[in-house]
């Protein structure tokens, strides 16, 4: 079997903006990824709909999985014919243990490339308004890793404070917030100014982002004070009193109304994906929860000249629609004479892009509003005229019970037509429900359902997150399965829920 090929690919430092364009390419073209703690999970959302996605994240007292371990899936996956991403924060090469999975993986004979990525090292204090180095100030900056502070086995520190205290430059220290009480009294014992200006930033480049600027002596009581904590950068030195940081980005301004606020979005990949992208403008820091994929029917569709209206319930169905007329080699000129029905403007966007306008939306974007104003309609098209199949709805396999109901009702006639059938994938659905965000967004009754099922499967908890539900059947689903309050957007589209939780913080 032809081995596949490993890239150690560093992913930035807090904001997904930071990654590079060779790492976004390999990303989205992967077959499996595996992860940090440091990674931001909205970078997971450029993999392909199909990649696997493994969480091997390390924290200081808990590692997802050890090193070995981490080596062995490398060379296991690769050699199973796939292409493997190691997504890690920062750069692979800087205090990441890059090289280590380097060796392990070229050993085993499989080809690696590693691709750079922009290290917190430099990057987290410049968004804080420090440069490393600065004319006058710093002519050099040493790196250094806080584990180093660590106990030997006589209980003395392994750092070189000696040495760190008669650096004339800057020093910075990642991964040192756990030693450093013991990192500021080293170097005070070693020699170091007490008045040495200092800063930590927590959560870099990130909108959480904070800064403490203190002196040497001030350090450890200040950021203990302040409750700053992991992930955060220490920077040591006279640069360390530089603000090179413009007014305006001080100020959080109402296009960053959710930041600080997690947001889980569960559904298809096209909705959690055109959802993440709204929500992320708003400042929120998105997690892909999304489990629901699309299968596409195999029968050929039918004929559309026997129908008076096509009728849409979802983005997706128009464009599993638009696929099967380019598959199915039909002209978009047969349209002629059909008039179309869409639930709401994100299904219409759709069709726009296709250079298709709708005929009739309501007023209220949900299947019930569609159904009795879509019906009200043709009945007054009727009169005088003889009764037709009047209407094809165009949607998926499990699609709400109004339309055809109504139609029944009002003695209107139709077909059903399903254009695909939504399925679950049981792993994604498994990572999804261990996530505890601030909020979980629901976009169908069907996902409320599949992914409450997927608690019990995996005998988790309920989450303390808040729910947030696309409509009003989004909603009553919910109520089936739990009694805690949830939020519903006004409109059912993507701008409703998006506005409904810029409301609700």
């Amino acid at each position: 079997m032809k081995s596949g090929k490993v890239y150690l690919t560093g992913g930035g430092c807090g904001d997904t903006e930071l990654i590079t364009l060779k790492a976004l390419n390999v990303l989205g073209n992967c077959d499996v990824v595996i992860y940090d703690s440091l990674v931001s999970e909205e970078l997971l959302q450029w993999t392909k709909a199909d990649c696997e996605k493994i969480y091997v994240g390390k924290r200081y007292g808990s590692h997802a999985l050890g090193q070995p371990e981490i080596n062995a899936l490398l060379v296991e996956k690769a050699q199973e014919g796939q292409t493997v991403v190691r997504l890690k924060g920062g750069d692979p090469y800087l205090f990441g243990r890059g090289g280590e999975e380097f060796l392990a993986v070229k050993e085993a004979g499989i080809r690696c490339e590693e691709i750079p990525g922009i290290s917190s090292a430099i990057a987290v204090p410049a968004a804080a308004g420090i440069p490393v180095t600065h004319r006058g100030l710093s002519a050099g900056v040493t790196v250094v890793t806080g584990t180093a502070a660590e106990k030997d086995g006589q209980g003395r520190l392994k750092m070189d404070f000696d040495v760190l205290a008669r650096l004339d430059g800057t020093l910075v220290i990642l991964m040192g917030m756990h030693y450093l009480q013991e990192i500021a009294a080293g170097l005070m014992e070693a020699g170091k100014d007490p008045d040495t200006p200092c800063a930590v930033i927590m959560d870099g480049t990130t909108r959480q982002q904070r800064c403490l600027k203190t002196v040497l002596s001030g350090l450890f009581a200040k950021a203990q004070a302040e409750g700053f904590t992991s992930p955060a950068v220490i920077v040591i030195g006279a640069v360390a009193k530089l603000e090179l940081v413009s007014e305006c980005s001080r100020i959080t301004s109402e296009s960053e109304k959710l930041a600080g606020i997690t947001v889980g979005v569960t559904g298809t990949p096209h909705f959690v994906q055109k959802l993440s992208a709204a929500l992320g403008q708003k400042g929120a820091e998105v997690w892909d929860m999304g489990f629901m994929e699309i299968r596409r029917t195999k029968e050929s569709l039918p004929d559309l000249a026997h129908f008076r209206w096509l009728v849409f319930t979802s983005p997706n169905g128009v464009r599993v629609f638009l696929d099967k007329m380019r598959q199915e080699r039909r002209d978009l000129r047969r349209l002629y004479g059909n008039r179309i029905a869409v639930i709401g403007p994100g299904t219409a966007e759709v069709l726009e892009e296709a250079g298709i306008y709708a005929d009739y939306m309501p007023d209220i974007y949900d299947a019930a509003h569609l159904a009795e104003g879509l019906a009200e309609r043709i009945l007054e098209e009727q009169r005088g005229e003889e009764k037709g199949t009047e209407a094809v709805f165009l949607r998926a396999d499990q699609g709400s019970g109004s339309l055809p109901r109504l139609f029944d009702d009002r003695g209107i006639p139709y077909l059903d037509w399903p254009l695909y059938e939504l399925t679950v994938c049981d792993k994604k659905r498994g990572e999804a429900v261990r996530k505890r965000p601030d909020y979980v967004v629901f976009g169908s009754a069907m996902g409320v359902r599949a992914y409450f099922e997927g608690i019990k499967q995996e005998g988790q908890s309920s989450p303390e997150s808040r729910y947030v539900c696309i409509g009003e059947r989004c909603g009553e689903e919910l109520c089936r399965h739990t009694g805690a309050p949830f939020l519903a957007a006004r409109e059912a589209s993507i701008e409703g829920i998006v506005a409904c939780l810029c409301e609700a913080v």
